[in-house]
Formats: structure tokens, C-alpha cells, sequence
């Protein structure tokens, strides 16, 4: 297996994997939606709240904010020692006091929240939580804990994970230009790939990698079969978009560690099946 990084911001990273089957691409898609572990808020409790939204709207809200996570500090409850009861090993507690003295309303955020570990905080601070009147409180206590999107969304790590083929564009010089018209293959595409402004031989304006969708309009509608669109064999685009939860480096070293154990996990089950027969 061959990988190439070809993009990669804060937020996006954008790869390229030669010699990987659909299936084995796929599998890894999965495992960083549903098995990465990630913190998120299980629990609330509501001491005062003067805000317009009911006690389990406003928890379902404080739960979904993404909180930044630390894999070597925590276990999952399940693998906790105190047995998942809630203990500094597996959970971390926030907590919120605000009391508006103005007249005006006030809104509250993400980064009003105070957690007992300087290492669990919102991704961002100023996700909004709710508004509050003049005079109105708002104060709860919260305990997040870590767990895996194959329970609930909340704990999925990334903001989504998909592939695609690694699309080729080529032109075959002998029939393309033969047109008596301008090309109408530059308004079929619905990209705009495509530059046609010398009316003979057209370029690419944008790289396929990036806009392609390999929707095939350019290749179906093209008069003279002059354009050639195909994709490399066993080679995809994988993009990985995250909310800022876990480093592309902790997903990735995760990823891997899961994969493994899962194959390990598989191998010990089929020779007990084995011994037992």
C-alpha cells in the first residue's frame, strides 16, 4: 500500500492510496466513523434553567458540542477499573454558572464551560448554547466520558470520511479539434473542468483530483470520442473532514491499532473454533 498526502489543513486532510482493495478502503472508512473513541458530554445535571428550551433539548445541545480529546489520559468506561462508575480515569466534569444581571438577553456559550481538565475543552468557545432574558440563570453540571459513535453520533470523531476513485483525463489529439462548432463538451461539464477558448485542442483548468466526480458528461457527450475518462485501479481519494476532536495523526495511529486488534480478535476466535471441532 502506497499513501500520499496531497492536502492538509487544520480541518481537512486529503490523501491518495495506491494498491488498496475497495473492500480494505472501506473497512478503514468505518472503523474511524464507528471505533475511534472520542469525548463527549453523557451526562447533564440541571440545577437552574431560566432559558426558553426544555431541560432535554438544552442537554441534547451541551452533549453534541465536540470537546478535544485526549486517548492516553482516559479509558472507556467499560475498561475503567472503577467498572464505569465515574472516576478521574474515565470521566471529566464541566460545569456552568452564569446569572445575567443585565436587562438585556445574553447568550451563552461553549466557552463559558469549566472542566476539571485543562485538556478537555470545546473545540471552539464560541459555539452558542442558548440565550437567557434579563435576570435569568442558567447553571448545570455535565460529565463527559469516552465512547464510540457506534452508540450515538456524539462520539464520532471526525466531521465525516469518504473516497472515491482517482480519476484520469486524457485527449486524443487526432479526433479532438474536428468540430465544425465550438466544443460542447465545456458547457456539459458541470465543474468546468474544461478550457476551450483556443477552440482546438481543449486544457484542464482545475486538477481532476480536486473537481472531478466522474459524472462522465464530458466522455458521453463528446462528438469525436476524444476525451478519455477512466479511473487508476485499486488507487482512491480518501478525505477525512474533522471538527478539531483528535489530531489527523492520533486518528490515523488509532486507525491502525484497531484494525490490527480486530484482525488479532478474528484469528483467536477462529482457532477456538478450530480447537472445539
Amino acid at each position: 500500500m502506497e499513501l500520499e498526502i496531497v492536502e492538509k489543513d487544520k480541518y481537512n486532510l486529503k490523501l491518495i492510496i495506491r494498491d488498496i482493495s475497495l473492500e480494505m478502503i472501506n473497512a478503514l472508512r468505518r472503523i474511524i466513523l464507528s471505533w475511534i473513541p472520542a469525548m463527549a458530554v453523557d451526562e447533564v445535571i440541571i440545577l437552574k434553567n431560566d432559558s426558553p428550551l426544555y431541560d432535554e433539548i438544552l442537554a441534547h445541545r451541551i452533549g453534541l458540542i465536540p470537546l478535544k480529546t485526549d486517548l492516553e489520559s482516559y479509558s472507556l468506561p467499560s475498561d475503567c477499573s472503577c467498572g464505569g462508575y465515574g472516576c478521574p480515569s474515565c470521566q471529566v466534569s464541566l460545569t456552568c454558572e452564569v446569572i445575567n444581571d443585565s436587562k438585556n438577553n445574553l447568550i451563552i456559550y461553549s466557552g463559558d464551560l469549566k472542566t476539571s481538565d485543562p485538556n478537555i475543552v470545546p473545540v471552539d468557545p464560541n459555539i452558542p448554547i442558548v440565550k437567557i432574558g434579563g435576570g435569568s440563570s442558567l447553571i448545570f453540571e455535565a460529565y463527559a466520558t469516552l465512547g464510540r459513535s457506534r452508540t450515538h453520533v456524539k462520539w464520532q470523531p471526525v466531521s465525516n470520511v469518504f473516497f472515491r476513485y482517482l480519476p484520469i483525463i486524457e485527449f486524443d489529439n487526432t479526433k479532438c479539434g474536428n468540430c465544425p462548432d465550438k466544443c460542447i463538451v465545456s458547457r456539459m461539464c458541470p465543474e468546468k473542468l474544461y478550457d476551450f477558448s483556443d477552440q482546438k485542442l481543449p486544457k484542464l483548468i482545475k486538477d481532476p483530483w480536486k473537481a472531478c466526480t466522474l459524472c462522465k458528461a464530458c466522455r458521453e457527450n463528446c462528438p469525436e470520442k476524444a476525451i478519455k475518462l477512466d479511473w487508476e485501479k485499486d488507487t482512491y481519494l480518501f478525505f477525512i473532514e474533522s471538527d478539531g476532536v483528535l489530531p489527523f495523526n492520533v486518528i490515523l495511529r488509532k486507525l491502525f491499532e484497531i484494525f490490527f486488534a480486530k484482525i488479532d480478535e478474528f484469528v483467536d476466535k477462529l482457532e477456538q473454533i478450530e480447537i472445539q471441532e
